[in-house]
């Protein structure tokens, strides 16, 4: 299909049966861990296979039923995190679809222009940062649509090579999907906003870094910041962290000073003034999991030292590979492996690192979550 795609009529009927459109279970499939090229998977099928990019699947009569598809926690553009496929594809989600029970609302033009991200019976599922019980399926087309946290998941025609988020803000219905399900960014794309988190005083843990932006509403250029003590702060727009820290007007921690523990899209809203520096709780990782420390559910490793990207995204349970080895940002304790499949020297680490190579145990290859 060539020309200008219909971009508008995506919210008619699917015109599937209701058998087509049921929600089925996992067992049919064969989940792995890691990436398809770590599991030597045949790069020829699956989604690195020459009929699968979204602007040739889009112009094939016939729908594209992948021997294997990968799920990857990922950054394309402004949005991060967002699921992108094993060919570096950004997987978009449907407003107008229903997620319990799933059911895609996008058929006919509308899925020429957004084709639904289909696996063959049987095939195999490469988790690269996404967790099993967020992946679901609902027959479609002889095969079945992926699902993420219950919202079936689909490609976008215009996205012609890996990284475009082409797809993001369209109609505003169409986001990238994260790793739960959720809208990637926000509302009409544009830069990428963290969505606020709940807090409370009683049981807000620490903050153990913040990310702090150059204007408001989470607009890049941004600067990552990591605890303990005092550190200085060169951007006042905004703020993302998670957990509670103390902003200051002053340098060292001086002057008028705020507590936050959520996200603040506007800091002038704070009313102390330009923020100069924050105040995060002592305490640093010692290689043993402190008293109050939970199990971590999930980790960013960086590519590079001081949190420097590119990054990846891993969620547990239980052992889970490592591309990048510079620095890690967690909240909670996990155990990191110098091995493959959890082997040869480890670490228990329970906040953010951001040299992996202080941790004394070489390069870091795997890491253990709970469960």
């Amino acid at each position: 299909m060539t020309g200008a795609l219909l971009l508008s009529a995506c919210g008619g009927g699917d015109g599937e049966s209701k058998n087509d459109a049921a929600a089925v279970g996992t067992s049919g499939f064969r989940f792995l861990s890691g990436t398809a090229k770590q599991n030597s998977a045949d790069l020829t099928q699956g989604d690195t296979a020459d009929n699968a990019t979204p602007s040739v699947v889009t112009k094939n009569p016939k729908p594209v039923l992948r021997k294997w598809v990968q799920l990857s926690a990922g950054k394309a553009g402004d949005l991060n995190p967002v699921t992108i496929n094993g060919a570096g594809f950004v997987l978009y989600r449907f407003d107008k679809d229903a997620t319990d029970p799933s059911k895609s609302n996008c058929s006919g033009d509308c899925a020429t222009t957004w084709p639904p991200y289909l696996v063959a019976p049987g095939g195999k599922v490469f988790l690269d940062g996404v967790r099993k019980e967020n992946v679901g399926f609902i027959r479609r087309d002889g095969g079945f649509q992926v699902t993420i946290g219950g919202s079936p998941v689909y490609l976008f025609s215009q996205d012609t090579k890996a990284g475009d988020t082409n797809g993001q803000g369209r109609n505003g219905t169409w986001f990238g999907v994260t790793p739960d399900g959720q809208r990637a960014g926000r509302k009409g794309g544009g830069k990428g906003a963290v969505p606020p988190l709940p807090s409370g005083p009683a049981t807000t843990p620490a903050a153990t870094s913040a990310t702090f932006f150059d204007s408001a509403d989470f607009a890049e250029p941004a600067e990552g910041i990591v605890g303990p003590g005092c550190k200085p702060v060169r951007f006042n727009g905004s703020v993302s962290l998670t957990g509670f820290a103390t902003v200051w007007s002053g340098d060292n921690c001086t002057g008028r000073s705020a507590r936050v523990d959520k996200n603040v899209k506007d800091l002038n809203a704070l009313g102390i003034g330009p923020v100069k520096s924050i105040g995060f709780a002592s305490g640093e990782s010692t290689g043993s999991p402190s008293p109050t420390a939970s199990a971590a559910a999930n980790a960013t490793f960086f590519d590079a030292p001081n949190f420097g990207e590119p990054a990846q995204g891993v969620g547990g349970p239980g052992c889970q590979a490592v591309r990048f080895g510079g620095s890690v940002s967690l909240s909670g304790s996990a155990k990191v492996w110098s091995g493959d499949n959890c082997t040869g020297r480890s670490k228990v680490i329970d906040s953010n690192v951001a040299d992996l190579d202080a941790l004394g145990i070489g390069t870091i290859k795997s890491i253990r979550f709970a469960g």
